[in-house]
């Protein structure tokens, strides 16, 4: 991870965060700065207290729960224009999350112990909070019944889609099979199909996506 001034944003990436700047309370931004994560790399550990409010500018991140028995579950994919550590910032998570990501971040990381006060002030930015939490309790509904009306062949190339890199598929096949209900059995089935309907070319490290047909399999789910 690299830490850069918020007048580097430019330099950095071709895409904008005008509007977060504008909706952020002025006394908070003072202390904000760019974070800058590469491909894997963790943003947000489990076991480790969260000292920052982030806003994803660039960049796919997953949540990982870790459960007791050191098991973790996909729970919830991130893009640009969602927060990370909004739930620690409100004090309403008492079990810290996995942060992982899928290609170069970049994230606006905003320290509690400085700006915290002025967020939990700002009517302006607690509407955000509120709106944007509504919308992520509602994903997680949808991907729940996505999982019960769809085929898995739609929800597997939506996955696909989500988590390729330079378009190529590579996620443990267990953890696929579990955060899209089936089991890996059905999963890799549906795999070989893919294969021999010139979906997806298997190669060594993953699998090369036919991106037109991927789409054209998860139109109606993205």
């Amino acid at each position: 991870m690299k830490i850069y001034p918020l007048n580097q944003l430019n330099e950095l990436t071709d895409k904008k965060a005008i509007t977060i700047f504008e909706e952020l309370p002025e006394d908070s931004l003072k202390y904000a700065h760019l974070f800058v994560y590469e491909k894997n790399e963790y943003i947000v550990r489990f076991d480790k207290s969260v000292d920052h409010l982030f806003f994803l500018i660039d960049g796919r991140a997953k949540i990982y729960k870790i459960h007791e028995n050191g098991k973790r579950s996909l729970l919830q994919f991130l893009a640009a224009g969602d927060f990370i550590g909004e739930l620690s910032l409100l004090e309403v998570e008492e079990q810290v999350k996995d942060v992982q990501t899928i290609d170069r971040c970049i994230c606006l990381a905003l320290p509690y112990h400085k700006a915290k006060q002025a967020l939990l002030n700002d009517n302006r930015f607690l509407r955000i909070i509120a709106k944007y939490l509504g919308k992520k309790v509602l994903l997680r509904v949808d991907h729940f019944s996505n999982n019960q009306n769809y085929e898995l062949k739609h929800r597997l190339a939506a996955y696909m889609l989500q988590t390729e890199v330079a378009g190529v598929y590579h996620e443990k096949h267990t953890e696929t099979a579990e955060f899209l209900g089936v089991s890996y059995r059905h999963l890799m089935y549906t795999l070989k199909e893919f294969q021999e309907s010139g979906v997806v070319e298997k190669q060594d490290k993953g699998y090369l996506l036919n991106l037109k047909k991927v789409r054209a399999l998860a139109a109606s789910l993205i």
